[in-house]
């Protein structure tokens, strides 16, 4: 597969990109985080087509009292990510520099909350992920779907080389990848899926994913109600991103990417029912967080043990195919 004989911006601006609206495969914001949506790009403008597959990853839960998260997520099907990380800030733009003569693009990480061309300067100390553009001796285009809009206009903008430079040294983290096929690999996609399966049977229920996961909520139901009233922001961020793996396996049941002999009607039931009880979880914080004066913890903790149940019961379904 050879990338279009356009550049990667050409591609992208010719297309208008908005990832809030699901593409022909249902990959959006909703499903993909900002790493597999930069790397959607570029696996496009590679010529890549069917990439659900590619981005399909197994579940695992980790909690830490109100603080929920999983693994970072993987590639399949003989698709690997190639990070490479400056010595000093100094380093970073002869790095990227290097790359995007190389390769027409840079998948370019960083703290977002050094950033301040991110929407998430100063608010969330997580890694960040926006595909690199454009590159000159100035500064460097780059395509975000939380650019700060001092820096973007819209999915689309400019940051300074200095700026840049600025934010690796302000956090001491930050570099730059790209994503490589092996020629070599020969797994099918229903080995892989399968794989993720069994992965996903062990990581929640003989890892005590579901535990992890049950800790979080009784955290949620004891916390006081002023550390819960000032936490609703990162908690609707964290469940957002814990929810998008249901709604990526649901977009790949709908879309009939899932191996036709993986597919039950038992755990494909249990999966719209935690979609659906996820939904309402995010619903009742974004309630709460506009009626800041209201109590709507019982609400909250209520729909929370319903969605405990529901992840339950799919993860008892999922293991019956294996």
């Amino acid at each position: 597969m050879e990338p279009s004989q356009k550049t990667i911006a050409q591609t992208i601006l010719s297309r208008n990109t908005d990832w809030r609206f699901p593409d022909g495969e249902g990959l959006s914001q909703r499903t993909l985080d900002c790493r597999q949506l930069c790397m959607m790009e570029v696996l496009k403008w590679k010529g890549v087509s069917r990439l659900t597959p590619i981005f399909l990853n197994a579940f695992d839960c980790e909690s830490a009292g109100m603080l929920l998260r999983r693994q970072e997520p993987q590639l399949n099907l003989g698709w690997k990510l190639t990070r490479y990380s400056p010595s000093n800030p100094e380093g970073l733009f002869p790095l990227i520099q290097s790359i995007f003569d190389h390769e027409g693009y840079v998948l370019l990480f960083y703290k977002a909350h050094e950033a301040p061309f991110s929407g998430y300067y100063e608010k969330y100390d997580i890694v960040h992920w926006s595909l690199l553009i454009g590159c000159d001796e100035q500064g460097v285009d780059l395509v975000d779907d939380e650019g700060a809009p001092a820096y973007f206009n819209g999915y689309i903008g400019r940051v300074p080389r200095e700026v840049l430079q600025d934010t690796l040294g302000a956090s001491g983290f930050g570099g730059a990848a790209i994503i490589k096929e092996d020629p070599a690999y020969t797994r099918s996609w229903e080995e892989d899926f399968r794989s993720l399966v069994q992965m996903s049977v062990d990581n929640m229920i003989n890892r005590e994913g579901l535990k992890n996961l049950a800790s979080f909520v009784q955290a949620v139901e004891t916390a006081p109600l002023e550390e819960l009233t000032g936490n609703l922001e990162r908690l609707e961020f964290d469940i957002h991103y814990y929810r998008r793996l249901r709604e990526l396996w649901k977009t790949a049941v709908e879309k009939q990417v899932v191996p036709e002999r993986c597919v039950a009607p038992g755990w494909v039931e249990e999966l719209l029912y935690v979609c659906k009880s996820w939904s309402l979880v995010m619903g009742v914080l974004a309630k709460w967080k506009r009626q800041p004066q209201r109590d709507y913890r019982l609400k909250l903790t209520d729909y929370l043990n319903q969605t405990l149940e529901s992840e339950r019961g799919f993860f008892r379904e999922l293991q019956r195919i294996l």
